[in-house]
């Protein structure tokens, strides 16, 4: 996984033809699964196994918007209608919104716990990339 990594970065972009998940290097989970993602992304799930809160990242484009989609059976704007009740009842924190890939992932360098489901991935050992199927 780590070659294929490091083979990603050399290449620049991995796309890899499903939805990519960026996250957090300091994340503890070394895998996750769809289930797992659309409950993060659904404010079902607010914290990974060692108690770090997740930060939620979107990507406001109809390209992110169309894994999203299949994912969790919403685009951006209606996640973020969701978490914005969430929100507004204490039961979350709005999620960080952003309009490119490239800019998720500097996010999601610099916020530790957070995610980010995306369609093709710019890689870079500042995130890992994990594709879902």
């Amino acid at each position: 996984m780590i070659r294929g990594l490091m083979l990603l970065t050399a290449l620049g972009w991995a796309h890899l033809g499903a939805a990519c998940v960026l996250m957090h290097p300091g994340v503890p989970e070394t895998t996750i699964d769809a289930a797992r993602v659309r409950d993060i992304l659904l404010g079902r799930v607010s914290t990974w196994s060692d108690g770090t809160p997740v930060t939620v990242i979107l990507v406001a484009n109809k390209e992110c918007d169309a894994v999203l989609q299949p994912l969790t059976g919403r685009d951006s704007a209606r996640l973020l209608r969701g978490w914005k009740r969430l929100a507004f009842t204490g039961a979350g924190v709005m999620p960080l919104v952003v309009d490119s890939v490239r800019e998720a992932g500097e996010r999601v360098a610099r916020h530790p716990g957070s995610l980010v489901v995306v369609d093709a991935a710019p890689t870079d050992l500042r995130w890992r990339v994990v594709e879902l199927r």
